[in-house]
C-alpha cells in the first residue's frame, strides 16, 4: 500500500471514529427512552449498521484492507470526540438549543 492511500485510510478511520462517537451519543438518546428487548435490539442493528459502513467505505478506499492501525485510529477519534464534547458544548454559541437536546 503507497503512503498516500495509507494517509487516507488513516485520515478515514480517525474521521469515521469521530463520526461513530457523534452518531453514538444520538443513538443512546434516542433508545434511552426504551424498555426491554427492543432497546437491545435496535443497539445491535446499530453496530452492525456502522461496522458494516465502515467495511464497504474502506473497501471503497483501498479495496477492502483493514489493519490494526486503522482500528487504533478509529479509537483515537471516537475517544477524541468523547474527551473533546464536553468542552464545546460549555463554549458553543447557542449552548441553550445544546442543552435542551442532551437532556432529552
Amino acid at each position: 500500500m503507497d503512503n498516500s492511500l495509507q494517509l487516507l485510510s488513516f485520515s478515514f478511520s480517525f474521521f469515521f471514529g469521530i463520526f461513530f462517537s457523534f452518531v453514538s451519543r444520538f443513538h443512546y438518546g434516542f433508545i434511552s427512552s426504551l424498555k426491554g428487548w427492543f432497546r437491545y435490539l435496535l443497539t445491535f442493528l446499530f453496530i452492525l449498521d456502522i461496522s458494516l459502513c465502515y467495511i464497504l467505505l474502506i473497501y471503497y478506499i483501498n479495496q477492502g484492507v483493514v489493519h490494526l492501525y486503522f482500528v487504533i485510529f478509529t479509537m483515537i477519534g471516537y475517544g477524541l470526540e468523547k474527551y473533546v464534547y464536553p468542552h464545546v458544548k460549555n463554549h458553543v454559541k447557542f449552548r441553550r438549543f445544546v442543552d435542551s437536546k442532551s437532556q432529552k
